[in-house]
């Protein structure tokens, strides 16, 4: 697009979550999933030093500063149980974290159904460390996915997966309690990040019109402005889905995925 800049990826693989004995190409069963959990989404409180983490099927959960067992903080919200826990953010001001809930019927090893279906179950909620307490801000989202916090701390930016788009719900002003569309993308989006700009780095699984043969390159992630405008593109190999984009010191850009066992480092040209 025209404005935009086409990061031409000089992936430096780096293996740093390499995990001795794990298979890249045999699957984990449902049953392997539910029992020992996949964290979805991951933020600091920098205060405190907690970890929050969105698990798929353990619910939020927090580990100290000092690390050990994380804590299960929440499992169910207005009676009902969390079945596919997946964005987080924290509110580095107040400590409130944000989080979602995917969808109420679909758990993540069934994520492609709710692609599929255009399941809009998903639910948009808040846990106060203060009180404990868990309140539903919005139900009824189209498969909600990652998250973050605009730099003035006035809305939220919400990927939804199945329908390609990021929103914007309003969490100050007269607009308090809205959600409504801040652009539409052309990839499924997954986990969203500040990108130190005022923006947001937004991981994409996979390109709408993907094919799986042709030229080994496809999008990886965007960086978007704070309105939604699109003004950096990364590409890389088809192999290759991310799940979080997380922008460092230098402008490094560290890419996570689930179905890879080492984290990917991407230096700008």
């Amino acid at each position: 697009a025209s404005g935009t800049r086409d990061l031409g990826v000089a992936l430096a693989v780096l293996l740093l979550l390499f995990m001795p004995g794990a298979s890249a190409v045999v699957p984990a069963s449902t049953v392997t999933e539910s029992r020992c959990g996949r964290p979805l989404g991951l933020r600091f409180h920098h205060k405190s030093g907690y970890l929050y983490i969105a698990d798929a099927y353990k619910g939020l959960m927090r580990v100290a500063p000092g690390g050990g067992e994380a804590t299960v903080l929440v499992t169910e919200a207005d009676g009902a149980p969390l079945r596919f826990t997946n964005g987080v953010d924290v509110d580095q001001v107040t400590g409130e974290v944000y989080f979602t809930d995917s969808s109420m019927k679909y758990q993540r090893s069934q994520h492609e159904i709710v692609t599929r279906t255009g399941d809009s179950t998903g639910r948009l909620m808040r846990y106060d460390p203060r009180t404990g307490k868990v309140i539903v801000l919005k139900a009824g989202i189209t498969y909600p996915n990652g998250l973050a916090i605009s730099a003035d701390r006035t809305h939220l930016v919400i990927s939804s997966t199945g329908p390609c788009k990021l929103l914007r719900y309003w969490t100050k002003g007269p607009k308090t309690g809205s959600i409504e569309l801040l652009t539409d993308l052309p990839g499924y989006p997954d986990n969203v990040s500040p990108d130190k700009r005022g923006g947001y780095w937004v991981a994409i699984h996979r390109e709408k019109t993907e094919l799986p043969f042709g030229v080994d390159s496809h999008l990886l992630a965007l960086r978007i402005t704070a309105d939604g405008k699109i003004i950096e593109k990364m590409r890389g190999p088809k192999g290759m889905r991310p799940t979080e984009v997380v922008e460092r010191t230098g402008g490094r850009l560290f890419v996570g995925s689930v179905e890879l066992s080492y984290v990917v480092v991407v230096t700008r040209k």
